[in-house]
């Protein structure tokens, strides 16, 4: 219903409601919600607040004129006020659903995600036809991570209005999140046809697209996609797009990750909040640096992180971790709480509530280990709450945005020229951007039989999500295991869709299906202990294997790889030369490709090349975290010190560090 309509509505229902009361006084209410509603329409905000106020003075208990008063005040970017508005409407009439919505719909916008929940329900009580109210709670419960309740919200809106573009597009991600991909994609072809998200959804349709394998026209979808970006931003979801099959650039990936800043731009005007903190000036005794994640607990960043925290040097360093993630009762996680010198768990604050603890803690130095992966909180870096912030690990590329000051790289996954496609000043570490830390390992190998695997067979792996898996690279794949008899292809187990479609693949390239093996789903501990029956890693190209690059070679498995032009095709090199074999790193596919090949085909190359990998796991800077973390100490050091100085944040390198 248009604005127009709507008001119109709420005028009349005031009048009829109150006309008798005092009837001079709710004319005078309705000639000035008239008055309201055409400046309204006209984009004359102030002019319909003015107006919508006067009514209000000529008629305290008018709810329609406090509600009109509230989307007024929301259009021009003053969210609390509207707030008070709907508040005030639903007090003056407790049945009123419409100034309900808006009082949830403007708290899911605050973050303020309990509250939002109540009201939303109550909308649906009073009118269980009201669909936007279940568009608008789904988004909470998502955004709660109630992933099952979201997803039975949406169902209950959609048999309403099954061709909700909105609420089509947003069970799609909850669906996602539920591994239901398929019909992900098919709600997703329906919000393209009928939708006002065509982009987005398109995005995520290539997304689901990959993770299945299901690989028809997706090289013009992601052509497409990448052109749309670097002619109009578009702020599709950056880490989707950084592995689109047709590689973005890192032009490219900047375009996308400034369309998305422009986002978190807007939404901080809309909310009305300062670009950052008024800080006292302090000094303390050590740096105080401040970790933000939902990623403490039983997750790849705990086999990356947890010395890392640990080992800092605590006479320079206070660390303190903010968790805004669902809290998990695993070992990892309590790991973390003990590393850290403070744990705070932030999970059920707002982005400005979380930010102001941070500032009161008085950080020094912000990092952000989320990036632009799931469950992201920018809106808390958004609002400055600490004097230096920087982009570390969680995302391979930039920001796009102007309140992180530095990203944490080393010169190869991010060459000194590629500063011009990043907003953050560049910070280079000597080895590898990537840490390491503990891996549990199963002492119990299981024998290849009980793998699928046959005891004669050379067995590539590729232990990546199949969302790395594009058609270029798995031609090649199969291109080696024909040239390669008696070879076979591991791969973690995807569903069952997911799988056909990768045996059919196989067999359109002459492969019999039977050569893929697929690995089903065990603990960390026990998936890393199968690497011992694996000869070679091979690696995806447009995205990397990072962290089951480094388990490949903690396990002694050697990777090939072949780097492209961004930080997330560069990762793998960059870890090898830390473990210092770049005898594995092929300088184009066609090296690739035979490489892989001579190695399965010479065992005395193959024999040389495992001994090699089962050394420099002792003894290469790659699982040396005492190294790394001296390196990191110093990065923060040096930050600190152009800031207390007075400069301005500017890129650097840190010299090697030697001893352990």
């Amino acid at each position: 219903m248009n604005l127009k309509r709507k008001v119109s509505r709420q005028i009349e229902r005031g009048r009829r409601a109150h006309i008798r009361s005092d009837p001079v006084k709710v004319q005078q209410a309705i000639e000035s919600m008239k008055a309201g509603l055409a400046s309204h329409e006209n984009g004359e905000l102030e002019a319909a607040i003015s107006h919508y106020r006067a009514a209000i003075a000529y008629y305290p208990a008018l709810a329609q004129a406090h509600n009109a008063l509230g989307v007024a005040l929301h259009d021009n970017g003053s969210l609390r006020d509207a707030l008070d508005a709907h508040r005030k409407a639903a007090e003056l009439k407790n049945d009123y659903a419409d100034a309900y919505f808006h009082c949830g719909n403007i708290l899911l916008e605050m973050r303020e995600y309990s509250p939002a929940a109540q009201m939303l329900q109550q909308v649906i009580n009073m009118d269980p036809s009201y669909v936007r109210a279940y568009d608008c709670l789904g988004q909470v419960l998502f955004r709660m991570y109630r992933i099952d309740q979201a997803h039975a919200v949406y169902s209950a809106g959609l048999a309403l209005a099954p061709d909700d573009a909105d609420m089509l597009h947003n069970i799609s991600l909850v669906l996602m999140l539920l591994g239901r991909r398929t019909e992900a994609m098919q709600n997703l072809e329906k919000a393209i046809a009928s939708g006002p998200h065509k982009p987005m959804s398109q995005c995520y349709l290539l997304t689901n697209k990959m993770y299945l394998c299901d690989w028809e026209n997706i090289e013009k979808l992601s052509e497409d996609l990448v052109k749309h970006v670097i002619d109009h931003k578009l702020p599709l979801d950056p880490f989707s797009f950084q592995g689109f099959p047709s590689a973005p650039d890192n032009a490219a990936q900047l375009a996308c990750a400034q369309g998305n800043a422009e986002v978190i731009s807007a939404s901080m005007k809309v909310n009305g909040h300062p670009p950052g903190f008024t800080r006292a000036k302090h000094t303390h005794e050590r740096i105080r640096v401040g970790y933000l994640s939902m990623d403490f607990r039983s997750h790849p960043m705990a086999y990356l992180m947890t010395e890392i925290l640990e080992k800092h040097d605590r006479s320079k360093f206070e660390i303190s971790a903010y968790s805004f993630g669902p809290p998990d009762d695993s070992p990892e996680r309590q790991r973390f709480r003990d590393v850290c010198n403070h744990f705070i768990e932030v999970q059920d604050l707002t982005d400005q509530q979380t930010a102001q603890v941070i500032q009161e803690d008085e950080i020094d130095i912000l990092i952000n280990r989320k990036g632009y992966t799931f469950g992201h909180r920018l809106g808390i870096l958004a609002r400055r709450p600490a004097p230096l912030q920087v982009n570390y690990l969680a995302f391979g590329g930039t920001m796009g945005v102007d309140f992180i000051d530095y990203a944490v790289v080393d010169e190869f996954v991010v060459p000194p020229d590629q500063q011009k496609f990043y907003t953050e000043r560049l910070v280079y570490l000597p080895d590898t951007y990537q840490p390491n830390s503990f891996r549990p390992v199963s002492t119990v190998t299981p024998p290849r039989a009980e793998c699928g695997l046959t005891e004669n067979a050379f067995v590539f792996c590729c232990f990546n999500q199949t969302y790395k898996i594009t058609p270029g690279v798995f031609d090649i794949w199969m291109h080696i295991l024909l040239r390669t008899p008696g070879s076979v292809l591991w791969l973690l187990k995807p569903d069952e869709e997911t799988a056909a479609n990768l045996r059919r693949e196989a067999a359109a390239r002459g492969v019999d299906p039977g050569r893929l093996v697929f690995a089903p789903k065990v603990s960390q501990a026990k998936h890393l202990a199968r690497h011992r029956n694996a000869d070679l890693f091979l690696d995806t190209l447009v995205v990397n294997a990072l962290t089951t690059a480094s388990d490949a070679l903690h396990m002694g498995i050697p990777i090939i790889t072949c780097p492209g032009n961004t930080f997330v095709a560069r990762g793998a090199a960059s870890i090898l030369r830390a473990f210092e074999m770049p005898e594995l790193i092929a300088q184009n596919i066609h090296e690739y490709e035979e490489l892989a090949v001579a190695i399965a085909a010479r065992p005395e190359l193959y024999r040389q090349l495992a001994e090699k990998a089962a050394s420099k796991r002792e003894t290469a800077p790659l699982f040396n975290s005492s190294r790394y973390t001296n390196h990191l100490d110093a990065a923060y050091v040096e930050m600190w010190r152009l800031h207390q100085s007075g400069e301005h944040p500017k890129p650097f390198s840190v010299q090697p560090i030697n001893h352990n």
